[in-house]
C-alpha cells in the first residue's frame, strides 16, 4: 500500500476527527451516568415508604416513596389544565395536605376528566378526616418556554407553581416549598382521581447521540481516504500516482 497524505487536509481532518470521537465518548459517559441515575431513582420509588423529609434535603430524595398521614385541604384545590390519561384530555387535581406534624404539602392526587374537574362533580373524592397517603417526592416543576403563565383569577393553571398556589390560597408559612408529591394509585380498578404509577420517565437518548458523533467520525475518515485515493495518493498493491 502507498499512502502520501495531503498536508492541508490532514491538518484539518485530525482535530475534527478527535473532536467527533470526544463528543461520541462524552455521550457514552452521559448515558452511563443517566442509567445509574434512573436506577437510583427507581430504587427510591420502589423502596419502603418513609416519612416526608426535611425541606432542605429534597434534592437528595427525588422520587423517594413517602408515607403521609394528615388531612386534605379541599377548599384550596387547584386543577392543572391540559393533562391526558390514555389519550383523554383532562386535569390534574392538586390539593394541599396538612401533615400530622403541621406542615402542608402540595400533592398531585391524579387525573380527572373534563366532566369531573370541579370538586362538586365528584363528592366521593372529598375525603374528610385523617387519611394515610403514599406518594412519590417530586421537585418543583419548571414552566416550559411556550407554556402560558398561571392565571389564578380565571382559574387557569398550567404548571404546578408552588408560589402561585400558595399566594392564591393563602397557605401560610408551614407550606413545604422545596418539593411536592405525586399520589400513587392503588392496584385494582381506577378510582378518581387516577393517581400516578411508579414510572421514572427520564429521557436517555445519549446512545443515539453517541452513534451520530461516531458516525460522523467514520464519515470523515471515509471522505479523507476517498479524497486521497482519487488524487492518486492512496494505492493498494502498487505505486501511487504523482501529486
Amino acid at each position: 500500500m502507498t499512502f502520501r497524505p495531503k498536508l492541508w487536509m490532514t491538518v484539518a481532518a485530525i482535530p475534527a476527527l478527535m473532536m467527533l470521537i470526544y463528543l461520541g465518548t462524552w455521550q457514552v459517559m452521559r448515558m452511563q451516568w443517566k442509567d445509574a441515575l434512573i436506577e437510583e431513582f427507581t430504587s427510591r420509588a420502589t423502596a419502603a415508604a418513609v416519612a416526608p423529609p426535611a425541606a432542605a434535603s429534597a434534592a437528595d430524595n427525588q422520587y423517594q416513596r413517602m408515607k403521609l398521614t394528615g388531612v386534605w385541604m379541599h377548599h384550596a384545590e387547584t386543577q392543572l389544565i391540559g393533562r391526558t390519561f390514555e389519550g383523554t384530555a383532562g386535569y390534574h387535581v392538586i390539593t394541599p395536605f396538612r401533615l400530622d406534624d403541621g406542615r402542608v404539602m402540595l400533592l398531585n392526587r391524579g387525573w380527572v376528566s373534563q366532566d369531573y374537574r370541579l370538586p362538586e362533580a365528584r363528592p366521593s373524592t372529598l375525603t374528610a378526616g385523617p387519611v394515610e397517603v403514599t406518594a412519590i417526592l417530586r421537585l418543583p416543576a419548571r414552566k416550559g418556554y411556550f407554556v402560558p403563565a398561571n392565571n389564578p383569577q380565571q382559574n387557569d393553571w398550567f404548571t404546578l407553581n408552588i408560589a402561585d398556589i400558595a399566594a392564591h390560597h393563602q397557605l401560610g408559612d408551614n407550606l413545604i416549598t422545596t418539593y411536592t408529591g405525586d399520589v400513587l394509585r392503588n392496584s385494582g380498578p381506577y378510582v378518581l382521581p387516577i393517581g400516578a404509577d411508579v414510572d421514572i420517565n427520564i429521557p436517555n437518548d445519549h446512545w443515539h447521540y453517541a452513534l451520530t458523533w461516531y458516525g460522523l467520525a467514520l464519515g470523515l475518515i471515509g471522505v479523507y481516504l476517498a479524497f486521497h485515493y482519487q488524487a492518486g495518493r492512496l494505492r493498494f498493491g502498487g505505486k501511487g500516482g504523482q501529486s
